[in-house]
């Protein structure tokens, strides 16, 4: 069954599930691995044009990683009591250029691309908290700066490895059925 609210209800799932396990997760240097960035990474790197008879080619604004990143970025913020939008924003970005990198990476396997894109971006994210003053001082912002790529390689590596099979398994792949939520 492939409807849009097969796949709404999809993705509202595994962002409460990422996001649960995201805030379980122990830290390391003052740092929790990055599951919610790396969906959205995943998301924004992984995700298909449409094909078969309509294919048409969708805009940059259309495609499903831009409510993935708001979404996630709303329960980052809320979970480590940032402001509102400081999470959000940083996701967005990272998608947007992620989505810009795609036409570079197409030889590259979904885990290496999943390990170097999470490495870039956990350090990236810790530089960006500290921009918007929601970091402590316990650890330093340099010491989370350099710890944040060692647990953002694993959690890389498995999302960017197991979204496409859960994104086919969801019916994200093939034309709808639902054509009213096209």
């Amino acid at each position: 069954m492939k409807t849009r609210i097969v796949q709404i209800v999809f993705i509202a799932v595994c962002l409460v599930l990422l996001a649960a396990l995201q805030d379980m997760l122990p830290t390391f240097g003052g740092t929790k691995p990055p599951v919610l960035a790396a969906l959205v990474l995943a998301w924004a790197f992984l995700e298909r044009e449409p094909r078969g008879p309509a294919k048409t080619k969708r805009p940059f604004y259309a495609a499903s990683w831009i409510p993935v990143a708001i979404l996630a970025g709303a329960f980052e913020d809320a979970l480590s009591g940032f402001p509102t939008g400081c999470a959000s924003g940083f996701l967005v970005l990272a998608g947007g250029t992620a989505r810009l990198l795609r036409p570079l990476t197409p030889g590259l396997e979904p885990v290496v691309l999943g390990v170097v894109a999470a490495m870039v971006a956990a350090p990236l994210h810790e530089l960006w908290l500290c921009m918007w003053g929601v970091v402590g001082d316990d650890p330093s912002g340099l010491v989370r700066f350099f710890a944040s790529a060692l647990p953002a390689a694993p959690t890389g590596a498995v999302l960017f490895l197991l979204l496409p099979r859960l994104l086919t398994v969801s019916g994200f792949e093939g034309p709808s059925q639902d054509r009213r939520w096209a």
